[in-house]
């Protein structure tokens, strides 16, 4: 099957390093791009792309792209939304506007681990839904995911915690890695929610 996608940027690197990203999954058609609401809404009303990546700061302006989700959503309710930030004050905005999920850019670490996070959250595979637990974690593990699932930085973790060095953070990290088998952090974001250890909107 082939999913035909639209997407919100405004700002040319990104808009091609994720034109690039998703040359590589086969199954994703790049149907057009946009940059301003009214642009934007009027290409989705005409061409209904199955999947939308949507930037939530454009031209400056954080409430952009969550009202663009929330017209679009509207528009074709069905549709399936990655929201992309770099602003951690922009998740949660972006989650409430209609966003099945939002990653923070800045912790998606190469090109490999960008393939391999939109695919498996664009595309996810139908027997996840039964295959998939949540494990249990401790208090800190829970902490430090949901602190992760707001795009925070380790050594914010570590600031915000007390932590004293991101090295405690990093442990812990990698345990919630080992115990959900994510790869990354994003993949932990999106495994996180699709065991429904986490529910949309709750970090």
């Amino acid at each position: 099957m082939i999913y035909r996608t639209f997407i919100f940027e405004d700002i040319f690197f990104d808009l091609e390093a994720i034109k690039s990203i998703l040359a590589r999954i086969p199954e994703i058609q790049i149907v057009d791009h946009g940059s301003t609401i009214g642009e934007a809404l009027r290409v989705c009303k005409e061409k209904k792309p199955d999947l939308i990546i949507a930037d939530s700061d454009m031209y400056g302006d954080k409430q952009v792209g969550p009202n663009f989700v929330r017209a679009v959503k509207q528009e074709l309710p069905d549709v399936r939304i990655l929201g992309m930030t770099r602003h951690a004050d922009c998740i949660d905005a972006l989650k409430r506007a209609g966003c099945n999920y939002v990653v923070n850019k800045s912790l998606i670490e190469n090109h490999e681990a960008a393939v391999k996070f939109l695919r498996e959250t664009l595309l996810p595979k139908p027997q996840y839904a039964t295959d998939l637990r949540p494990p249990t974690l401790t208090k800190e593990e829970d902490m430090v995911l949901r602190m992760i699932c707001e795009g925070q930085t380790e050594n914010e973790i570590a600031d915000k915690l007390g932590a004293g060095t991101r090295k405690p953070i990093r442990n812990v990290k990698l345990s919630l890695f080992e115990k959900f088998g994510a790869l990354n952090a994003p993949n932990l974001v999106y495994l996180a929610f699709k065991t429904g250890y986490l529910n949309p909107g709750e970090t």
